[in-house]
């Protein structure tokens, strides 16, 4: 290997990264192993990956001349890198049964026994083919290393996982309604119907806004702000839209030459009004500064919301959401597309009128119209409304009013509803869990999606720490789950 220059490590990130991908990912597999001292090693089990203190692999299971061992692994980029980080000396590496190493400088290994550790040098010709596949320059990243669930994950314990993700939905969901509940029975809190709204607005929200959207809901609560939908369609679009557009701080950072002509007389109404309303100090810029996607923009999401409250304003609020689920039970009791169905309901409740130009603009100051029609709340953000605020506060309503009813369409909804789209969390899980098990596929559905989040909140906090205790991989290895 030295010969064609692979044993010359690069200096632009060949880390033990690397190492711990290749040992941790199976890729010697293909390669018959043959240690320092010339006898053959089998690799069974490449242990529990370990980023905290102490060796890197625990609990790992090896053939050396076909017999067993078990315990932890330690790798090196240089053979001599056991003596200088001391591992000779300390008693947490005498379990260790393997020491892997890449480049061969030297000091053999021996533990704080005295007891001389069997070892792997993968930089060694036998190896050429597999570096020869790798591309050893490109920096490994902490993501594409899988954690201890991923690496004790089997057949069996699939299974568990399985029912695991959907106990942790369901713990989730009862969590959020619990909230719910908490505030519906404070004695000062009587308007419900304003307590949705607020959780809805915040849901619509982008991230970044949901704060900012909490506040907007609580200086105009829908109990007020439904008021205005008593006059003229015009009038009443100004005096809802211009407070939200003024309380955000939206109307006074715009340049108004540089509205989309479509936009710019109802843009110039909406200042008018809020400049003749607004007291100085009401007026908080909640948007500058903060990052956001186009499609997010707080002036989408909030003519978005505009739309619903138009389209519950006779109902009301909670009325409205009522017969949407018992919409949705009449679909899911049909059998047939229920997805689909549930999906065409929840669009309706956020309906947009053709003629409005945001139908065809990212913003007000866009210099041209999209061909295609834009959501101003599209289904992904419908669905974080729907099981971040509808699902949980109706649960919530249901339990204290002894509706077993509605609360059995709440679960049935949550079990056929599509997943939202990923995010870091369930991301960061998914390759933990499964980069090393393509082959167990799951049901990716809302439950899913919503039970992977509360996993990784319950058990990934301390993955950068070291996951080799890891609750998740312990719940996996009961014989029955409670």
């Amino acid at each position: 290997m030295e010969k064609n220059g692979v044993y010359q490590l690069p200096d632009n990130g060949f880390t033990e990264l690397w190492l711990h991908y290749i040992w941790k990912e199976s890729k010697l597999e293909d390669i018959q192993l043959r240690m320092e001292d010339k006898r053959q090693l089998s690799v069974i089990f490449p242990g529990w990956y370990n980023r905290s203190w102490g060796p890197d692999f625990s609990e790992a299971r090896i053939l050396i001349d076909g017999v067993e061992f078990f315990g932890d692994v330690e790798i090196h980029v240089s053979e001599s890198s056991w003596k200088e980080h001391q591992h000779h000396l300390d008693p947490a590496y005498n379990k260790v049964i393997l020491h892997v190493f890449f480049k061969k400088d030297g000091g053999t290994a021996i533990n704080q026994l005295g007891q001389l550790i069997p070892s792997l040098h993968i930089g060694d010709l036998q190896f050429e083919r597999l570096w020869v596949r790798h591309d050893i320059r490109r920096p490994v990243l902490m993501r594409e290393l899988p954690g201890a669930c991923g690496l004790s994950l089997t057949e069996e314990k699939y299974r568990k996982l399985r029912d695991l993700i959907f106990q942790a939905a369901e713990q989730r969901l009862l969590a959020k309604a619990v909230v719910f509940q908490e505030e519906m029975e404070r004695p000062e809190s009587s308007a419900h119907e304003d307590l949705l709204f607020r959780k809805i607005c915040q849901s619509a929200g982008y991230s970044a806004f949901s704060a900012s959207f909490g506040e907007l809901s609580r200086t105009y609560p829908y109990s007020e702000i439904i008021r205005l939908f008593r006059s003229m369609h015009r009038q009443n679009r100004i005096e809802v839209l211009g407070r939200w557009f003024g309380f955000m701080g939206i109307l006074d950072h715009v340049d108004l030459d540089k509205v989309h002509d479509s936009f710019r007389r109802e843009w110039m109404a909406f200042r008018q009004f809020w400049s003749g309303l607004k007291d100085p100090l009401s007026a908080v810029n909640l948007t500058a500064g903060t990052p956001y996607r186009p499609f997010n923009h707080p002036l989408r999401r909030l003519t978005g919301l505009y739309y619903h409250l138009e389209k519950v304003q006779f109902q009301g609020l909670m009325k409205s959401w009522l017969m949407f689920l018992h919409d949705c039970q009449k679909a899911i009791a049909q059998k047939r597309r229920q997805r689909a169905a549930v999906i065409s309901l929840l669009n309706d409740m956020f309906p947009q009128p053709d003629w409005d130009p945001l139908n065809r603009l990212l913003f007000v100051t866009s210099a041209r119209q999209s061909e295609n029609k834009l959501r101003l709340i599209g289904e992904q953000r419908q669905l974080i409304i729907l099981i971040n605020a509808v699902i949980p506060y109706f649960l919530a309503w249901s339990k204290i009013n002894g509706d077993r009813t509605l609360e059995r369409i709440l679960f049935d909804l949550f079990l056929i509803l599509p997943a939202e789209g990923k995010n870091r969390k369930t991301r960061f899980l998914e390759q933990r869990l499964l980069m090393l098990n393509p082959q167990f596929k799951m049901k990716k559905n809302l439950s899913y999606h919503q039970g992977l989040i509360q996993l990784h909140d319950d058990c990934c906090k301390s993955y950068y720490e070291g996951c080799r205790n890891c609750s998740l991989v312990k719940l996996m290895q009961k014989s029955e789950i409670e």
